[in-house]
């Protein structure tokens, strides 16, 4: 993986960083301001496919949930390795990022996808990604894992659960080759909380980061109701290894849980590389773009 300290200042921003080994310190140069939004992300996630082949549901069009609405249908993006080197590339060793996470779909089936773990690594910035482990199956699994391990930060496995017979499968796999592994983790209702409570007696001595998304309204997905006092219930006496999406924000700043909290998105940035590419504020954010047609300025 991409090692070393790295730093980053923009005073304009009121902003400092260090980064080494996929932490990030982050200083305010003046103590009584908060950071501003960065103009140059210190992480980006990055969209390298719509395709998924979970096909799962009543319809076989995936994830009842999906909020990218993602299906096996869906395309690979095209010339996603010249328009990552088009676009980092151009940054100065100071705007850029100190990671990205590569997502989809499901990223790990786009052809090449080890080939943008390399692009990444070339250009000093730190690939990570998120899988729902479906990649065991594939006869490509091994490179994988190897690619990962000699590239990576990290790995985020979505633990849904009628897919567990992959994820679990590449869980291990993951941590039997000592790679940095997060679960993500959907909260809705009573029932999701409680089987996070059961990952975390079952996985917390082997993984790094349980990270709790809130199920959202978008693609596919339909409103519910977030089981919010529960969660907090469950959680507040022990909230080791326990960190929270960004759409969790707006519980968080009402809550009593002791964690250190930033406004969501001014940190970060949502780079999809379909067509002619589009930046925007996050993947839950995509009806107003930040930029559009990046790769046809």
């Amino acid at each position: 993986m991409v090692s070393g300290i790295k730093t980053r200042a923009f005073p304009e921003h009121n902003y400092y960083a260090i980064w080494h080994d996929g932490v990030t310190i982050r200083i305010k140069l003046n103590s009584t301001k908060p950071i501003e939004e960065l103009r140059h992300p210190e992480f980006f996630d990055v969209k390298l496919t719509s395709y998924c082949d979970s096909g799962r549901d009543r319809n076989g069009r995936g994830c009842y949930f999906c909020y990218q609405d993602s299906t096996k249908t869906s395309p690979h993006f095209e010339n996603v390795i010249n328009k990552i080197k088009n676009f980092f590339g151009s940054m100065s060793k100071n705007e850029k990022p100190f990671q990205v996470a590569i997502g989809g779909g499901e990223p790990t089936s786009h052809p090449d996808f080890i080939a943008a773990l390399q692009a990444f690594h070339a250009l000093d910035i730190c690939p990570n990604y998120t899988t729902n482990g479906m990649f065991v199956a594939e006869p490509k699994c091994h490179d994988i894992i190897r690619a990962t391990k000699e590239l990576c930060g990290g790995v985020a496995v979505s633990t849904h659960s009628h897919l567990e017979k992959y994820w679990r499968v590449a869980t291990e796999k993951l941590l039997a080759s000592d790679i940095k592994t997060n679960f993500h983790i959907i909260i809705s209702g009573k029932r999701s909380i409680d089987e996070l409570m059961k990952l975390r007696a079952e996985y917390s001595d082997h993984i790094k980061y349980f990270v709790l998304l809130p199920y959202t309204a978008q693609g596919r997905a339909k409103k519910k109701l977030i089981e919010w006092d529960y969660l907090q219930s469950q959680t507040e006496h022990d909230m080791s290894g326990i960190a929270f999406g960004a759409n969790f924000y707006p519980y968080l700043v009402s809550s009593t849980l002791n964690i250190s909290l930033y406004e969501p998105e001014i940190l970060s940035k949502y780079l999809d590389l379909e067509g002619s590419g589009t930046l925007y504020k996050s993947s839950f954010s995509v009806d107003v773009p930040v930029r559009e047609n990046i790769f046809r300025e």
